[in-house]
């Protein structure tokens, strides 16, 4: 669902603060029921869920325009919500549905949707920000105003992709937008054991990128962030957002939790939980009463079960 799908009569729909709420508010309940469904058999595919990162995804693809690209990486489910692609269209690729977007037996998340900006990704970590640079190189040549984005998460800097993508763009000074997840984990290893400061951002500025430090888990901050990334990068100068944030979640449906004792971290990352705050600015707007998004999320819970029950039956 995109926030020009949601019903209830609440808010100012058109507004951005409704629809970064709205898209972050299906993009965790479909992530919950597509963990639920694995565990119970329904599904095969894992899903790598991304609870208490979803301000990235969607505050970064709500700022862009018609044109510009996006290569999602495989957390970043969110940027598909953002970007129109129907929950619909997502659950055809986890139930092998004939009418799926591609052969996405073995990952969903490399599901494309090209005439709408989603592109696909890679599993190899990194694999994608090379194929992101070269969206962007055609974009220059073609001069159309656009640009193309990519997300990847903090453990990816031990990637020579990484490295590579940030020289020629750098270099050539493509219309490129490259946004850090930074968790603060690869996997299950802590930042402070594989490099000497959680922020990337010393290691993107001596490539020439344009360098912003953004509180990840604030979604108004993030949209912001990203309009003016696109702005700097169409200016001639590609831009590195260093999103700071915390994954609240499994690793993936499959391996569960991979960290240590992170209970103490998970306590208090989740009071900076991006859909309980902007929860709490749309009722301190005057946007919704509490009551009233407490219905919207059981209305879109119940519709995401009835999607899949229904695509289930049509085979």
């Amino acid at each position: 669902m995109t926030a020009t799908e949601a019903t209830p009569d609440v808010g100012n729909r058109s507004a951005i603060e409704w629809k970064l709420y709205v898209n972050m508010l299906t993009t965790r309940l479909f992530e919950e029921a597509l963990v639920r469904w694995e565990h119970e058999g329904k599904i095969s595919a894992q899903t790598f869920p991304s609870k208490g990162q979803e301000a990235i995804a969607i505050g970064c693809c709500l700022a862009l325009e018609r044109g510009d690209a996006v290569i999602p990486s495989f957390r970043t489910r969110g940027a598909m919500v953002a970007m129109g692609i129907t929950i619909v269209e997502q659950l055809r690729e986890f139930i092998h549905s004939p009418l799926a977007a591609g052969d996405s037996r073995d990952a969903p998340h490399h599901a494309s949707w090209p005439e709408r900006g989603v592109m696909p990704g890679s599993t190899m970590i990194g694999g994608h920000l090379a194929m992101a640079a070269g969206l962007a190189l055609a974009m220059q040549l073609e001069r159309k105003g656009e640009v193309s984005l990519a997300f990847f998460g903090d453990g990816t800097l031990g990637s020579g992709d990484l490295h590579e993508t940030m020289h020629i763009a750098g270099i050539s000074r493509l219309p490129l937008i490259l946004v850090c997840e930074n968790n603060g984990w690869e996997m299950a290893t802590p930042w402070q054991k594989v490099r000497q400061t959680q922020s990337l951002i010393p290691y993107a500025e001596p490539f020439g990128f344009a360098t912003r430090s953004v509180d990840g888990n604030d979604a108004l901050e993030v949209y912001n962030a990203a309009r003016w990334a696109r702005a700097t990068a169409l200016n001639g100068q590609p831009v590195f957002l260093d999103c700071m944030t915390f994954r609240a979640g499994l690793y993936s449906s499959h391996f569960g939790e991979v960290r240590g004792d992170v209970e103490k971290d998970l306590a208090a990352w989740e009071k900076r939980d991006p859909l309980t705050k902007m929860t709490e600015w749309l009722i301190g707007h005057g946007f919704a009463s509490a009551e009233d998004l407490e219905r919207l999320s059981q209305q879109e819970e119940q519709r995401i079960e009835d999607t899949f029950n229904r695509l289930r039956s049509e085979g």
